[in-house]
């Protein structure tokens, strides 16, 4: 005799609330999925200790609910309402306290309170010294705040603990090392600390493309080609091989590699797409580009593809909907850290050139941080 399924939950029960809710997330309905998400918390806050501990699953689906609404909220750069959310939890579950101290001040930062917020996490990683996670998220918030100091002084004291305790951390801090020097443009120190991460996770690998294109910058082209050479991903390190070539005067050879990543099929990497729509941009014919961009958008929509895909409008003639879509790249950007109000000057540079649309390129001018000179460039 077969076993009986189970039961669905039924839709107005707690757990059903809290599946509808979930689903509208996934499907992408994230309007839809808050207010359920806010129905279920305002219902599981008023039930009392006494069914609490009759049911203690309810307490937990009280603490998934309310993490997953805030994320949402995160996700959406509404970060003051993430804060109220995920402030009940410090009564609800004062176990865990220490963990919703440190996400309540990243909510203080993000929202604009980054000194306050900056004082609450020193305070979480002040109360427990021994502990590597809170000078490590106060290094890594410091630094994205541009308050450099303060963030090597926490790393510094992140990466001597992890040391004296052999720390499962230390590839993250190395890397956030790497981020620090990098951001204060200390090309030499940050090489040493993104080596130092990489031995101590072979997966960080991934984010060679961010050492190469530091060097780059750097007008360091023999130490970015190094590099490049290391990249397990094609597209990535095709593309910036061209864009070396580009840089040192040799035009034929960038064409080629662009031409041969342009060959490839992105579908097969899992990262790196926006250097097969670049080097496929920058050959003249933004149609491929196009077609696999109408497709792929809805999974692999990143600003940076968003600006892309824009660009790749605007040379086919289309400057309305490649407004939109910088417009589009502008809102995410608006909701991330540090908040962006404008696209990059780089990419208006990339647009000048392949647009020839005078008229055009006014008309999406405004969108770039463009510093205007004399000549009008």
């Amino acid at each position: 005799m077969s076993a009986t399924p189970p039961r669905a939950p039924l839709p107005s029960s707690y757990e059903g609330l809290h599946a509808r809710a979930y689903n509208l997330a996934q499907s992408g309905d994230l309007e839809g999925a808050i207010a359920l998400y806010r129905r279920l918390v305002e219902r599981l806050l008023r039930l009392s200790d006494r069914i609490l501990e009759r049911r203690p699953e309810l307490r937990d689906l009280h603490r998934r609910a309310r993490l997953e609404l805030t994320s949402l909220l995160h996700q959406m750069g509404r970060y003051a309402e993430a804060l109220e959310v995920e402030e009940v939890l410090l009564e609800t579950h004062p176990e865990e306290a220490e963990q919703w101290r440190r996400d309540l001040a990243v909510f203080r930062i993000a929202k604009g309170e980054v000194q306050e917020g900056l004082a609450d996490l020193r305070s979480v990683a002040e109360e427990a010294p021994e502990e590597v996670g809170g000078w490590l998220i106060l290094g890594t918030e410091a630094r994205v705040e541009g308050q450099f100091a303060d963030s090597r002084e926490a790393l510094d004291r992140a990466l001597a603990l992890c040391q004296s305790q052999d720390c499962e951390e230390l590839a993250s801090i190395h890397y956030q090392r790497f981020l620090l020097h990098r951001d204060m443009r200390q090309v030499d120190e940050a090489l040493a600390a993104w080596e130092e991460a990489l031995c101590h996770d072979p997966e960080i690998v991934q984010s060679i493309r961010e050492v190469y294109v530091m060097l780059t910058e750097a007008g360091r082209y023999s130490e970015a080609l190094r590099y490049i050479s290391r990249d397990p991903n094609d597209l990535q390190a095709g593309y910036q091989r061209g864009l070396i070539a580009r840089l040192t005067g040799n035009l034929v050879q960038a064409r080629e590699e662009w031409r041969q990543v342009a060959s490839l099929d992105p579908n097969q990497d899992e990262y790196g797409h926006d250097a097969w729509v670049e080097s496929v941009l920058r050959l003249g014919d933004p149609e491929p580009a196009l077609e696999w961009l109408q497709e792929s958008l809805p999974r692999h929509g990143t600003p940076r593809l968003l600006v892309l895909s824009g660009i790749g409008w605007a040379m086919r003639g289309d400057s309305d909907l490649a407004a939109r879509l910088f417009q589009q790249a502008i809102n995410i950007l608006r909701r991330q850290r540090p908040p962006k109000k404008k696209l990059e000057g780089a990419d208006w540079r990339l647009l000048d050139s392949l647009v020839a649309d005078e008229e055009a390129k006014k008309a999406l001018k405004s969108y770039f941080a463009v510093v205007e000179t004399i000549w009008g460039r």
